[in-house]
């Protein structure tokens, strides 16, 4: 792993990155974000609409817990691949599910924490959110990691990288209110072209990819794995 790495790449660039990794795959891009909301919501839907909600919210509520690490672990990797350019399909959402345990620990973890330092006040809870960032992309690459390590390892790289995600997110914004024009479909595209620029984000931090280099950076990652 390389030491902590400031990302100077502009969001606008990143944003390109991820549009250029999108090009040609946003159909794929699509579907795998419609198969993560589908698993995400879905179940949660048909028990609102056959069921007593007001009873079952420990059902809802727990089923939650159990599949938003797994589902975001699978995403993430699914995203990472594209922008890697290696073959894959949105039935790699699933792969979470193979790290269950791990993923589902993770999940737990960051946001116990984010809790705790919640409890302080808001802005180190938010703080804390973007410290651990990284964890399931790092995790993603790194399936041998322990939940502590896969923290640390996201706490590292953000240090004093923290700002530049928060202005990345911050300028989907306006994409972001355009999806609600739509009632929400267009977060079908928005949420493949907001993880997939992250991803860009990730691999400066990580020390993967730099400014002028992507194609050779990409394919140094292929021939590796």
């Amino acid at each position: 792993m390389n030491d902590g790495i400031k990302v100077n790449v502009t969001c606008g660039q990143l944003r390109s990155w991820g549009r250029q990794a999108l090009s040609g795959n946003w159909s794929l891009a699509v579907m795998g974000a419609l198969l993560f909301s589908l698993l995400n919501f879905l179940p949660v839907l048909v028990i609102n609409i056959m069921f007593d909600s007001d009873g079952l919210e420990w059902v809802i509520n727990l089923y939650g817990i159990l599949v938003s690490g797994p589902l975001t672990l699978g995403f993430t990797t699914f995203m990472i691949a594209v922008f890697r350019r290696r073959q894959t399909s949105p039935g790699e959402v699933f792969y979470g599910f193979e790290s269950f345990g791990k993923s589902l620990g993770l999940f737990l973890a960051m946001n116990l924490f984010i809790l705790l330092w919640s409890l302080l006040f808001i802005i180190p809870g938010i703080i804390a959110a973007y410290r651990y960032a990284m964890s399931f992309y790092i995790l993603s690459d790194n399936p041998s990691f322990g939940v502590m390590e896969t923290i640390r390892e996201s706490k590292r790289i953000m240090y004093g990288n923290k700002w530049k995600l928060f202005t990345l997110e911050l300028s989907f914004l306006g994409w972001a209110i355009l999806a609600l024009i739509t009632a929400g479909v267009g977060f079908l595209w928005l949420l493949p072209y907001m993880v997939i620029s992250t991803v860009g984000f990730y691999e400066v931090a990580n020390g993967n990819l730099r400014i002028g280099h992507r194609d050779t950076m990409i394919e140094q990652h292929q021939e590796e794995r």
